[in-house]
């Protein structure tokens, strides 16, 4: 199906229907998340028909680019539909082709909505920045490039012959000068010497020549829209051409940069300006400001777990602030709803592959992608690899983890260094889709080194078990032993607003393999080492012991702490113990029951009577105060916990709550 093919009334009128039913949802008093569902429902509504009508444009930018033998960069913009978050969508389906793999020198074609035209756009203008939000010394660099790229551009349109070719385009083919996107009207300029004195002055893609069709012009009979987007093309081939030159022969390195180095965590080995310590007292403050208090070390306890490895699982009763934790921790180092980089993923029990968070190919062939392939696509742009994007999967375990979540755990234990970069082997290899398009944006997606993904799971009859391959790769940070009797505090103020956020190297793992430190951290890491090998005699006469994977987690998680002097060493190994291998343990045998009492003894660094607790362990359980004086007590809480419910139910596990 060609462009000319879908030139009807339903074309228009479909996106008047959705403009006129998103602004009726958006202005009435539902809450949010009734406005979400109804944002989802009208999504669904039309998706057949903004699928049909984006594969088109597409379909035309590809067939253009191969007719005319360019290999220039394909720009694309959908159709916007409504989002499951509500957004409004965009007023135009836009697409074409670019010279600088941008909007900027560019020639375009769109659907404008809004205002009932379709546009073909000969755009002129450096454009500054990309869309959304980057850092300054970005913007200036970029800024800087495409002035210098726009200069040489004025100088082809000051050559009398270039000049000719715009002045047919506009006295010949119905052209006007244009000084702003979506201005049909085109008023403010009247000539060429104006035009170019606009652009020398104010810089911005916003200028350039434009032919506006009206919708009664695009649905007559003999229109043929096809045809005209390639004469005009043809006409102006020779000025895109000269561009096309100049740009391939612009020496960029007489720009400066102004200072990406203090960004460029890539060849910075230290995080930010703040040391670890100062920033994560800015976390707890922040989160404290905001009205919600967690026990001592929690915040630190996170922090290590994620940057040992970016999956943490947060366990516990329903209403302990789990989510909550994950949203706040996250808005402290500015990664909040608003601006993409938190996402909370509720997890339904009908999953039961990846296609759920991954996304899928309908019938026509397109990729449909989750919500998880949309942030990582957005967290994959060079200019947000610097930034933490968090993903909170809320009650993951709902449905069977291994099932919906297993190429994520693959995928997690292919970390890799590739040019001081953390990459992963694709979770969406590009062979497996179908559309060109699909290709350039999901083609070889992989988990970039900036993104954390955190579940929350609660335990009991409307939830799946654990497997140890889902527990080997995540810690377990247990919510369960509750202090009702802590309030906000009154005197702890918002952390300040002027503190600069913290790149992506706060939290960005800076070992792989336990080679990448061991040099560095010998003492500790053999220390660690033998303790485990301890505990996993232990482990072994239940089936449960660790292997190679744990240790290195392990090891990280000591070491990052011993560099950031967060936890004592006693503290440290305490709650590895606590989320690393007790949550392996379950079951109703006395070999469990021996385990557990061997762990006992590690956990309070004394031999224990093991013999006579076998037959009765209350004492260990009954007696806070030998648990709260053990060398590791987390561990020996609930150690103790376990050896109660063993002896009481008749059967055990860390998850029992």
């Amino acid at each position: 199906m060609s462009i000319n093919q879908i030139l009807n009334n339903e074309l228009f009128e479909t996106y008047q229907q959705i403009s006129f039913q998103i602004n009726s949802i958006q202005g009435n008093s539902s809450s949010i998340e009734e406005k979400k569902a109804l944002m989802k429902k009208l999504r669904q509504q039309y998706e057949n028909k903004l699928v049909t009508y984006n594969k088109i444009a597409n379909e035309f930018a590809n067939l253009f680019m191969k007719k005319e033998k360019l290999d220039d960069h394909i720009i694309t913009a959908r159709i916007g539909s409504p989002t499951y978050y509500g957004n409004q969508p965009k007023d135009y389906l836009w697409s074409g082709i670019s010279i600088d793999n941008d909007k900027s020198f560019s020639f375009q074609y769109s659907w404008v909505f809004q205002k009932g035209v379709f546009e073909v756009t000969f755009c002129f203008g450096s454009g500054g920045t990309s869309s959304g939000k980057i850092e300054n010394w970005k913007k200036e660099e970029k800024e800087q490039r495409m002035r210098l790229m726009e200069r040489k551009f004025l100088e082809i349109l000051e050559n009398n012959s270039y000049r000719e070719i715009i002045e047919k385009l506009l006295q010949q083919e119905g052209f006007v000068l244009t000084a702003e996107w979506l201005n049909t009207s085109s008023q403010s300029i009247s000539n060429m010497d104006e035009f170019l004195n606009r652009i020398r002055e104010k810089t911005g893609a916003k200028s350039g020549i434009t032919r506006y069709f009206k919708q009664e012009e695009l649905l007559g009979a003999e229109f043929n829209l096809e045809e005209k987007i390639f004469r005009y093309f043809d006409i102006f081939r020779p000025v895109w051409d000269k561009m096309q030159e100049i740009k391939n022969g612009i020496d960029y390195s007489e720009i400066e940069s102004s200072g990406s180095e203090e960004y460029d965590y890539l060849f910075t080995p230290l995080v930010d300006e703040l040391t670890v310590i100062e920033r994560i007292t800015t976390i707890k403050n922040f989160i404290a400001g905001k009205g919600f208090m967690y026990p001592n070390h929690w915040i630190e306890n996170f922090f290590l777990s994620l940057k040992a490895k970016p999956f943490v699982i947060l366990a516990g009763v329903s209403g302990t602030g789990k989510t909550k934790l994950v949203k706040l921790f996250a808005e402290a180092v500015g990664a909040t709803a608003s601006n993409g980089q938190f996402s909370l993923i509720p997890v339904r029990p009908d999953w039961s592959d990846p296609s759920d968070l991954l996304g899928y190919k309908d019938l026509s062939g397109a990729f449909r992608p989750g919500k998880l392939t949309e942030v990582l696509v957005e967290a994959s742009k060079p200019e947000n690899q610097h930034k933490p994007y968090f993903i909170c999967l809320d009650e993951m375990n709902l449905a069977r983890v291994e099932h919906y979540f297993s190429d994520l755990l693959s995928v997690l234990e292919t970390q890799e260094w590739d040019n001081q970069r953390i990459v992963t082997t694709p979770l969406i290899h590009k062979d497996s889709l179908q559309n060109e398009s699909d290709k350039e944006v999901y083609g070889n997606l992989h988990l970039p080194d900036n993104v954390y993904i955190v579940g929350t799971v609660n335990m009991d009859e409307t939830t799946h078990p654990f497997s140890k391959k889902v527990l080997d790769r995540a810690n377990t940070i247990e919510f369960n032993y509750i202090d009702l009797g802590q309030y906000p505090s009154i005197e702890t103020e918002l952390a300040d607003g002027a503190t600069a956020l913290p790149p992506n190297a706060l939290l960005r793992s800076e070992y792989l393999q336990l080679v990448d430190v061991y040099r560095d951290y010998k003492q500790l890491t053999e220390e660690t080492t033998e303790l485990l090998v301890k505990i996993n005699g232990i482990l072994e006469q239940i089936h449960s012991h660790v292997g190679f994977r744990i240790r290195d987690a392990v090891c990280f998680y000591m070491i990052y702490n011993e560099r950031f002097a967060l936890l004592s060493k006693e503290a440290a190994f305490d709650m590895q113990l606590l989320q690393k291998i007790l949550p392996r343990i379950q079951g109703s045998s006395s070999s469990v029951k021996k385990a557990l009492l061997q762990l006992m003894q590690v956990t309070q660094d004394r031999s224990l009577p093991i013999s006579e607790y076998m037959e009765d362990a209350s004492k260990l359980y009954l007696s806070m105060e030998t648990l709260a004086a053990a060398k590791y007590p987390q561990s020996a809480r609930k150690i103790a916990f376990m050896l109660r419910r063993l002896e009481e139910d008749g059967f055990t596990s860390y998850w029992l709550s």
